[in-house]
């Protein structure tokens, strides 16, 4: 049985996301492959009591139980637009661009793997490879508190990776999300894994979102956007809609994130936040961890995955990490 979901392409090979295409293939034949998600339920099921059974946890970049759940519902996920106002979709419609994948992948690859052609399709463009944060990492961070319960806040739920570390570590989640469409998409996965007792999911912005609302939480955890490095819709519920200059959007939005959080932790809370100074024009990890201490709070663990992008442009400081604060 495979799990509907709206298609790329109506035309489509029988290849699977970890399968080749035929060394023979023809630009435009490349340009009907369907190249989104297409799990089973039996695999997206095993998927699932993979990431809750496992209890010791690799830095793999390879290695990344639950995964293909959040791979396969979030369709979405291929129309992020990178700054230069591109997106994998756009690109894939392009048959100068797939030409010059095709060839490039002929010339390079022992074989053409879909995977590989993914990520080719965003080289070629001028655009940087978008991320999902791996469901483990927050199970991970979730077991480092010992406890066995507990409630776990999201602000920037994205595209469900920390919701399903949470539930999967038997915790509570809660999460902002204000693209209606990524919302939706986050309760069909709540849906199909009949998880709905343990999530809490609110289709809108962090900042409209009432904090009275809640009770103390154990963790605060989240992947904000990188200001507009990723652009996932153009309307004003997005922060970078809202605060177009970077420094205003920092000082306004971002850090007055992490204040109005800290609020609603419990004194041996955690506050988590996924950062990476992508450019010298995008720097903000100093301002999270400078916020955090003017607060009384201190940077006591990370967490992340050998990424190769701490290599990016030869930069062995960019790493994408998970900076976790305890209070003093």
């Amino acid at each position: 049985m495979i799990i509907k979901k709206k298609q790329m392409h109506q035309v489509k090979l029988k290849q699977q996301s970890n399968k080749t295409l035929p060394a023979d293939i023809t630009t435009a034949e490349l340009m009907k492959v369907d190249l989104s998600y297409n799990f089973t339920e039996e695999e997206l099921r095993k998927d699932w009591e993979r990431l809750k059974s496992v209890e010791e946890f690799k830095t793999g970049s390879q290695w990344k139980p639950g995964l293909k759940i959040c791979q396969q519902y979030c369709d979405n996920f291929f129309d992020i637009k990178s700054t230069n106002n591109k997106c994998f979709n756009d690109a894939y419609s392009n048959p100068i661009v797939m030409d010059k994948i095709l060839t490039w992948g002929k010339a390079k690859m022992s074989a053409l793997y879909i995977t590989w052609i993914r990520k080719a399709i965003n080289m070629a463009s001028g655009m940087r490879n978008p991320s999902y944060y791996r469901p483990h990492l927050s199970k991970q961070i979730i077991r480092s508190t010992g406890k066995l319960e507990g409630t776990l806040f999201d602000p920037c739920a994205g595209w469900g990776g920390r919701m399903l570390g949470t539930v999967a570590a038997g915790w509570h989640y809660i999460g902002c999300e204000p693209n209606k469409k990524t919302y939706d998409n986050l309760i069909r996965i709540v849906d199909f894994l009949d998880i709905s007792d343990k999530v809490k999911l609110h289709n809108c912005p962090f900042e409209d979102f009432d904090m009275t609302g809640i009770d103390k939480v154990d963790i605060v955890l989240t992947s904000p956007p990188y200001f507009n490095i990723e652009v996932y819709e153009n309307k004003d519920t997005q922060s970078y809609i809202k605060y177009p200059e970077f420094d205003t959007w920092l000082n306004d939005w971002m850090l007055v994130m992490i204040k109005k959080c800290l609020g609603i932790l419990k004194p041996d809370g955690l506050s988590c936040y996924n950062a990476m100074d992508w450019s010298s024009k995008y720097k903000f990890v100093d301002g999270i961890k400078n916020t955090h201490n003017d607060n009384g709070w201190i940077l006591s663990n990370q967490f992340g995955i050998d990424s190769p992008y701490i290599n990016y442009k030869g930069k062995l400081d960019r790493k994408d990490l998970t900076y976790v604060f305890n209070k003093k």
